[in-house]
Protein backbone atom coordinates (compact mmCIF):
# COMPACT_ATOMS: atom_id res chain seq x y z
CA UNK A 1 0.00 0.00 0.00
CA UNK A 2 2.98 2.65 0.83
CA UNK A 3 4.68 1.79 -2.30
CA UNK A 4 1.28 2.29 -4.17
CA UNK A 5 0.59 5.61 -2.33
CA UNK A 6 4.36 6.73 -3.17
CA UNK A 7 3.51 6.20 -7.03
CA UNK A 8 0.30 8.11 -6.97
CA UNK A 9 2.22 10.75 -5.24
CA UNK A 10 4.75 10.97 -7.98
CA UNK A 11 2.35 10.90 -10.82
CA UNK A 12 0.02 13.92 -8.96
CA UNK A 13 3.43 15.78 -8.59
CA UNK A 14 4.11 15.31 -12.57
CA UNK A 15 0.58 16.54 -13.66
CA UNK A 16 0.43 19.59 -11.57
CA UNK A 17 4.34 20.39 -12.15
CA UNK A 18 3.64 22.76 -14.83
CA UNK A 19 1.11 25.87 -14.72
CA UNK A 20 -2.05 25.39 -16.88
CA UNK A 21 -1.72 27.51 -20.22
CA UNK A 22 -4.05 30.09 -21.66
CA UNK A 23 -4.68 31.27 -24.98
CA UNK A 24 -1.83 33.56 -26.40
CA UNK A 25 -0.61 35.68 -29.47
CA UNK A 26 3.02 36.66 -30.06
CA UNK A 27 2.08 39.31 -32.57
CA UNK A 28 6.06 40.99 -32.45
CA UNK A 29 4.85 44.47 -32.43
CA UNK A 30 6.95 45.35 -30.01
CA UNK A 31 10.16 43.02 -31.03
CA UNK A 32 11.80 39.68 -31.22
CA UNK A 33 10.77 38.92 -27.60
CA UNK A 34 13.61 36.68 -27.45
CA UNK A 35 12.03 34.32 -30.09
CA UNK A 36 15.78 32.99 -31.61
CA UNK A 37 17.00 31.47 -35.23
CA UNK A 38 17.67 27.85 -35.39
CA UNK A 39 20.89 28.45 -35.04
CA UNK A 40 20.35 30.45 -31.67
CA UNK A 41 21.44 33.58 -32.93
CA UNK A 42 19.09 36.60 -32.78
CA UNK A 43 16.24 36.60 -35.38
CA UNK A 44 16.09 39.99 -37.43
CA UNK A 45 12.52 42.14 -36.43
CA UNK A 46 10.78 44.03 -38.84
CA UNK A 47 8.73 46.59 -38.02
CA UNK A 48 6.55 46.58 -41.26
CA UNK A 49 5.86 43.54 -44.18
CA UNK A 50 3.89 40.81 -42.33
CA UNK A 51 0.29 39.60 -43.94
CA UNK A 52 -1.18 42.24 -42.35
CA UNK A 53 1.62 44.93 -42.82
CA UNK A 54 2.53 44.53 -39.45
CA UNK A 55 5.89 43.58 -37.69
CA UNK A 56 7.34 40.16 -37.88
CA UNK A 57 10.49 38.38 -37.53
CA UNK A 58 12.76 35.85 -39.53
CA UNK A 59 16.07 34.55 -39.89
CA UNK A 60 18.28 33.22 -42.78
CA UNK A 61 19.69 29.81 -43.10
CA UNK A 62 20.74 26.96 -45.52
CA UNK A 63 18.92 24.31 -46.53
CA UNK A 64 20.90 21.85 -47.58
CA UNK A 65 22.09 21.90 -43.98
CA UNK A 66 19.09 20.46 -43.13
CA UNK A 67 19.07 16.69 -41.21
CA UNK A 68 17.08 13.75 -41.63
CA UNK A 69 14.18 15.53 -39.43
CA UNK A 70 14.91 19.04 -41.14
CA UNK A 71 16.19 22.14 -40.71
CA UNK A 72 15.02 24.01 -37.70
CA UNK A 73 14.17 27.57 -38.70
CA UNK A 74 13.03 29.65 -35.82
CA UNK A 75 12.51 28.56 -31.57
CA UNK A 76 10.87 30.15 -28.94
CA UNK A 77 12.12 28.36 -26.29
CA UNK A 78 11.64 28.25 -22.18
CA UNK A 79 15.41 28.87 -22.05
CA UNK A 80 15.44 32.22 -23.97
CA UNK A 81 12.40 33.68 -22.40
CA UNK A 82 10.53 33.89 -25.52
CA UNK A 83 7.61 35.79 -25.01
CA UNK A 84 8.22 35.84 -21.77
CA UNK A 85 7.47 32.14 -21.28
CA UNK A 86 3.71 32.57 -22.38
CA UNK A 87 3.75 29.15 -24.06
CA UNK A 88 5.66 27.35 -21.60
CA UNK A 89 3.47 25.50 -19.40
CA UNK A 90 0.75 22.60 -19.15
CA UNK A 91 -1.42 22.31 -22.68
CA UNK A 92 -3.73 19.68 -21.45
CA UNK A 93 -4.98 21.64 -18.15
CA UNK A 94 -5.55 24.65 -20.59
CA UNK A 95 -7.01 22.95 -23.08
CA UNK A 96 -4.86 23.73 -25.61
CA UNK A 97 -5.17 22.01 -29.11
CA UNK A 98 -3.61 23.89 -31.86
CA UNK A 99 -0.62 26.22 -32.66
CA UNK A 100 -0.80 28.08 -35.61
CA UNK A 101 1.54 30.98 -37.12
CA UNK A 102 1.49 33.10 -40.20
CA UNK A 103 4.78 31.62 -42.07
CA UNK A 104 6.82 33.02 -45.51
CA UNK A 105 9.96 32.03 -47.24
CA UNK A 106 12.05 32.90 -50.27
CA UNK A 107 13.88 29.45 -51.09
CA UNK A 108 12.35 29.61 -54.45
CA UNK A 109 10.64 26.11 -54.30
CA UNK A 110 7.43 24.91 -52.39
CA UNK A 111 8.84 23.70 -48.76
CA UNK A 112 7.29 20.72 -46.14
CA UNK A 113 7.07 22.97 -42.48
CA UNK A 114 6.80 21.10 -39.36
CA UNK A 115 6.53 22.17 -35.44
CA UNK A 116 8.28 20.40 -32.69
CA UNK A 117 6.75 20.68 -29.34
CA UNK A 118 8.86 19.71 -26.28
CA UNK A 119 9.63 20.22 -22.89
CA UNK A 120 12.14 22.40 -21.40
CA UNK A 121 14.57 20.10 -21.18
CA UNK A 122 13.86 19.45 -25.24
CA UNK A 123 12.93 15.80 -25.10
CA UNK A 124 10.26 14.31 -24.43
CA UNK A 125 8.76 15.71 -27.75
CA UNK A 126 6.76 15.41 -30.75
CA UNK A 127 6.41 16.65 -34.22
CA UNK A 128 3.39 18.38 -36.18
CA UNK A 129 3.67 18.11 -39.94
CA UNK A 130 1.93 20.64 -42.13
CA UNK A 131 -1.16 19.33 -44.56
CA UNK A 132 0.52 20.80 -47.88
CA UNK A 133 3.64 23.15 -48.61
CA UNK A 134 4.33 26.45 -48.87
CA UNK A 135 4.58 28.25 -51.60
CA UNK A 136 7.81 30.60 -52.13
CA UNK A 137 7.33 34.30 -51.63
CA UNK A 138 3.69 33.75 -50.40
CA UNK A 139 2.25 34.28 -46.47
CA UNK A 140 0.92 31.58 -45.45
CA UNK A 141 -1.45 30.59 -42.71
CA UNK A 142 -0.50 27.29 -40.78
CA UNK A 143 -2.83 25.07 -38.24
CA UNK A 144 -1.00 22.37 -36.36
CA UNK A 145 -3.55 20.11 -34.59
CA UNK A 146 -2.20 18.92 -31.15
CA UNK A 147 -4.04 15.38 -30.60
CA UNK A 148 -2.78 12.02 -29.96
CA UNK A 149 -4.86 10.32 -33.39
CA UNK A 150 -3.15 13.13 -35.66
CA UNK A 151 -1.70 10.99 -38.67
CA UNK A 152 0.51 14.11 -39.36
CA UNK A 153 2.35 13.58 -35.46
CA UNK A 154 5.08 11.72 -34.85
CA UNK A 155 5.99 11.09 -31.30
CA UNK A 156 9.93 10.71 -30.44
CA UNK A 157 10.42 7.58 -28.83
CA UNK A 158 6.91 5.31 -27.64
CA UNK A 159 3.86 6.46 -29.66
CA UNK A 160 1.50 5.96 -26.48
CA UNK A 161 -0.89 8.23 -24.99
CA UNK A 162 1.35 8.52 -22.27
CA UNK A 163 4.12 9.92 -23.93
CA UNK A 164 2.39 12.46 -26.14
CA UNK A 165 0.49 13.60 -22.34
CA UNK A 166 4.52 13.96 -21.30
CA UNK A 167 5.34 16.62 -23.53
CA UNK A 168 2.05 18.33 -23.78
CA UNK A 169 1.81 18.16 -19.50
CA UNK A 170 4.99 20.54 -20.02
CA UNK A 171 5.78 22.43 -23.00
CA UNK A 172 8.56 24.04 -22.76
CA UNK A 173 9.75 24.36 -26.71
CA UNK A 174 7.97 25.59 -29.77
CA UNK A 175 10.46 24.78 -32.80
CA UNK A 176 9.56 25.55 -36.56
CA UNK A 177 11.36 23.76 -39.09
CA UNK A 178 11.50 23.10 -42.80
CA UNK A 179 12.34 19.43 -44.97
CA UNK A 180 15.19 19.69 -47.51
CA UNK A 181 13.89 19.97 -50.60
CA UNK A 182 13.94 17.25 -52.88
CA UNK A 183 17.30 17.12 -55.46
CA UNK A 184 18.94 19.48 -53.53
CA UNK A 185 22.53 18.98 -53.49
CA UNK A 186 24.27 22.72 -52.82
CA UNK A 187 23.55 25.47 -50.28
CA UNK A 188 20.15 26.85 -50.54
CA UNK A 189 20.30 29.82 -48.17
CA UNK A 190 17.15 31.37 -47.83
CA UNK A 191 14.76 34.26 -45.31
CA UNK A 192 12.24 32.43 -43.19
CA UNK A 193 9.64 35.06 -41.51
CA UNK A 194 7.49 34.99 -38.99
CA UNK A 195 4.17 36.37 -37.52
CA UNK A 196 0.86 35.87 -35.16
CA UNK A 197 2.30 32.67 -33.01
CA UNK A 198 -0.85 31.78 -31.20
CA UNK A 199 -1.83 28.91 -28.77
CA UNK A 200 -5.59 27.87 -28.70
CA UNK A 201 -7.98 25.88 -27.26
CA UNK A 202 -10.77 23.61 -27.94
CA UNK A 203 -14.08 25.43 -28.28
CA UNK A 204 -15.30 23.13 -25.21
CA UNK A 205 -12.58 24.13 -23.74
CA UNK A 206 -11.53 20.44 -22.68
CA UNK A 207 -8.12 19.39 -22.62
CA UNK A 208 -6.94 17.17 -24.16
CA UNK A 209 -6.53 13.05 -22.95
CA UNK A 210 -4.58 11.81 -25.66
CA UNK A 211 -7.71 9.86 -27.29
CA UNK A 212 -7.94 7.89 -30.34
CA UNK A 213 -5.09 6.22 -32.27
CA UNK A 214 -2.38 7.46 -33.35
CA UNK A 215 -2.38 7.14 -37.37
CA UNK A 216 0.66 6.08 -39.78
CA UNK A 217 3.04 9.39 -39.84
CA UNK A 218 4.18 10.79 -42.97
CA UNK A 219 7.58 9.77 -44.15
CA UNK A 220 10.60 11.95 -43.00
CA UNK A 221 12.08 13.58 -46.03
CA UNK A 222 16.45 13.06 -45.72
Amino acid sequence: MKATATILTIAAASMTASASVTSYTETFESGANNWVSGAFTPTTWNATGSVDNSAYISSQLDLNSAGPFGLTLLRGQDDQNASGDAFVGNYLAGGITTVEFDFRHNAGVDLDIALRVATSANFPAFAVESSSATVSGEWTHLTFDLFFGNPLLTIEGAPTPAAFNAVMEAVGNLQISAFRPDGLDSELIADFDLDNVAITPAPSGLALLGLGCLGVSRRRRA
